[in-house]
């Protein structure tokens, strides 16, 4: 097989995901863009070039802040305890004891659970008369109703939910480091926590770097656990509404989806922004020899 035939076999096989990523990806993120500049009437079959009109009622829009604000919370709580409590498991897991696998399979099923099941039964945990946590807390507190507790609950939540398959992204990280390292550091008279200052996080930094990225992306989107705990009547929502929780509102509900585009473009741009000082920062603290 000479190289042109090779090369039209691997445009081949990557056609499929080029084809995807630019239907479902990158053709509806250029049409939000542009959607972002129109006003459209009648279901979309009349649009008017309005320009920036749209991002001007959006940044005097009082309720755009709050929900930018409750978005960068979120972040700001969600992936430092995501990292933190994901790279724990994942060094109690790699260590030899018994039933490892077991306790794998236990940690990473959330991430196979149905949102709209757990939801229910997270419904059920923050209840304030016949709660779980309630009773054990011995405390009458409405974890989902009241704006004191409502983003905590989310979050708690949302970890929960992240921990399994981030642990398992670091787990693969950890079985990467060379033995011979831990071995000539014990050689050395290293005590446990110095083996893993020295040597266990700083090898581990680039898949912590990799897990940071995907978390905060990810975390910026929040929608579902606001949707299905929180729920549209909830007195609470004002405390938690994301954007992406806005920006369902105004496109699906309010059916304003001008506003709408204009809430996914302005969250794309603070994506872009948060992402490129990642990357400009990683090389301060990430270690890739």
């Amino acid at each position: 097989m000479n190289s042109r035939s090779r090369n039209m076999w691997a445009y081949f096989m990557v056609a499929p995901t080029l084809i995807g990523t630019l239907v479902f990806w990158s053709w509806p993120a250029f049409y939000s863009i542009y959607l972002g500049f129109l006003k459209s009437e009648n279901f979309g079959l009349v649009n008017h070039w309005v320009g920036f009109d749209n991002y001007q009622k959006l940044f005097k829009d009082e309720e755009f802040w709050q929900n930018l604000k409750n978005t960068l919370k979120y972040m700001v709580l969600f992936v430092p305890s995501t990292i933190v409590l994901s790279t724990f498991f994942a060094v109690l897991l790699n260590a030899k004891i018994k039933g490892q696998s077991a306790y794998r399979v236990i940690f990473f099923l959330p991430q196979v659970t149905m949102p709209a099941a757990a939801a229910m039964v997270w419904v059920v945990l923050f209840a304030q008369d016949y709660g779980l946590l309630n009773h054990v807390l011995g405390t009458r507190v409405s974890w989902l109703s009241d704006p004191r507790f409502a983003m905590y609950s989310v979050v708690l939540v949302g970890v929960w939910a992240a921990i399994g398959f981030n642990m398992l992204l670091i787990l693969a990280g950890l079985q990467g480091i060379p033995k011979t390292l831990y071995e000539a550091a014990e050689i050395d008279g290293a005590v446990r926590f110095n083996k893993f200052r020295y040597i266990t996080l700083p090898l581990l930094t680039p898949t912590l770097f990799f897990t940071t990225v995907v978390l905060m992306i990810g975390a910026s989107q929040i929608f579902d656990s606001i949707y299905l705990l929180i729920g549209k009547t909830n007195v609470a929502l004002p405390s938690v509404r994301s954007l992406v929780y806005a920006y369902y509102q105004n496109s699906f509900v309010y059916y304003d989806q001008n506003y709408g585009a204009v809430i996914v473009n302005i969250l794309l741009f603070i994506n872009l922004i948060l992402t490129g000082l990642q990357f400009l920062f990683q090389k301060k603290w990430v270690v890739y020899d």
